[in-house]
């Protein structure tokens, strides 16, 4: 897809150092998410039989309504960059981005930021405008997580609160310089969505695993989720969302198996539907793949 949108060589060279950069960590990724699942179902001791369906299916419905939330997204950043973008493209973008975030570092912000040139936007505020919605997804996911634990652990949530709120205001502040305040008010509300839309998938990916509890209980595992995401040194945070999420658990004496194994089950739908809707979209216009 990047090297059908012309004049952004810049890109492209980004694309290909990112790809030779990513693939022995990837493997690497591969082998610490497919062992800890290994070692969070033999300590659970589940089997396929026990994973409940109705869950499941409810789980994987939420994976084409969370690629058109990133849709969404992509078209307001086309419309802050002066533009538009035909939601079929920016759904199509999403799912590609989805599975980029798995080959090279960082795979799905150079599809993001290839799909908002493609459309018209600069470069450089294409980029800017990527990055921006990325840190304050961080934040909304800082600040979440730090209202849910800190009343169990005060260090840990006001320090989550304070990353979150500096993490927010800054990039609210560069969103409403670069784009005008009413934008920013708009991303803010878009990521405030994003954070329930993800909670509830995480609570169906607790509940697929047998285990239930409240929405609120799942921000610290929204945030790991994020956090994990974040870690470009790891293409889409694999295996380290999930040991975030490990962690996170043992904190709030939950089981850090099962959550380990939900943040891994959300992980496999989304990225499985999400491929599914990249051939689909790469077949009817006969795009490359990234």
């Amino acid at each position: 897809m990047i090297r059908r949108i012309p004049d952004i060589a810049a890109l492209d060279a980004w694309w290909s150092r990112s790809r030779h950069v990513g693939r022995p960590v990837l493997v690497l990724a591969l082998c610490l998410f497919v062992g800890g699942c290994i070692w969070a179902a033999s300590r659970m001791g589940l089997s396929l039989r026990a994973l409940d369906p109705r869950a499941l299916v409810l789980l994987a419905v939420l994976a084409p309504v969370s690629l058109g939330y990133s849709a969404l997204g992509l078209k307001l950043m086309a419309r802050a960059g002066g533009t538009s973008i035909p939601f079929s493209m920016a759904l199509g973008t999403s799912a590609m981005a989805t599975i980029a975030e798995l080959l090279p570092i960082p795979g799905g912000a150079i599809v993001r930021t290839g799909g908002l040139v493609k459309a018209g936007v600069g470069l450089g505020r294409g980029s800017a405008l990527v990055l921006l919605a990325a840190v304050l997804w961080i934040a909304a996911g800082a600040l979440g997580a730090g209202l849910a634990v800190v009343r169990l652990n005060a260090v840990a949530g006001w320090a989550l609160l304070g990353l979150g709120a500096g993490g927010g205001i800054l990039a609210l502040a560069w969103l409403a310089t670069l784009a005008g305040a009413r934008f920013a008010a708009t991303m803010l509300l878009y990521r405030v969505s994003g954070l329930a839309l993800l909670a509830l998938r995480l609570k169906l990916a607790f509940a697929v695993l047998g285990v239930v509890f409240a929405l609120v209980e799942t921000m610290p595992f929204v945030l790991a989720t994020i956090a994990g995401s974040a870690a470009a040194i790891v293409p889409a945070g694999l295996g380290v969302s999930e040991a975030l999420a490990a962690l996170a658990a043992s904190s709030l004496t939950l089981s850090g198996a099962a959550a380990f194994l939900a943040v891994g089950v959300d992980r496999i739908v989304q990225v499985l539907l999400s491929g599914l809707i990249a051939l689909v979209w790469v077949v009817r216009d006969r795009r490359p793949l990234p």
